[in-house]
């Protein structure tokens, strides 16, 4: 039976995981993600994400994954892919074999060209964490 390992639990892996399931693929899947929550969308973190302690907007709950036979791992950083041996192994020692490997990892924020680095004004917004530790720099009496 054929494995597909999709390197990347954001939006776009979890959202191929559930068309292959959709286009009556059979085989394995397993969705790799470093962050600890379950898919979500990002584009919210913007919005309600800062305006309210609000939980992430997740794609699906842990028993839809079930359901589809899709093996969500999170908290679960990719350290290296061997291609020879078809493998994914994480940070933490285990490997993950594949048949077909999907990377689905997005983009990562940049600073501007010439901002100070370490600067308490200036903060990535990519992730849930991301948001709170934003709303808490926002909170009533911080300058």
């Amino acid at each position: 039976m054929s494995r597909i390992v999709i390197v990347g639990a954001g939006e776009c892996g979890a959202r191929a995981a559930f068309a292959l399931r959709e286009k009556d693929f059979d085989g394995g899947i397993t969705l790799i993600g470093a962050e600890p929550d379950l898919p979500y969308e990002r584009p919210p973190l913007s919005k309600e994400g800062l305006a309210a302690a609000a939980p992430p907007k997740y794609l699906a709950d842990a028993m839809r994954y079930q359901e589809a036979r899709i093996t969500v791992l999170t908290n679960a950083p990719v350290a290296r892919i061997d291609r020879d041996e078809k493998a994914v192994e994480l940070a933490d020692g285990r490997s993950v074999a594949y048949d077909r490997l999907l990377l689905a990892t997005g983009a990562r924020p940049r600073v501007f060209p010439g901002a100070p680095e370490n600067s308490e004004r200036i903060r990535m917004l990519r992730t849930h964490a991301d948001a709170l530790a934003i709303r808490a720099a926002l909170a009533p009496g911080r300058k």
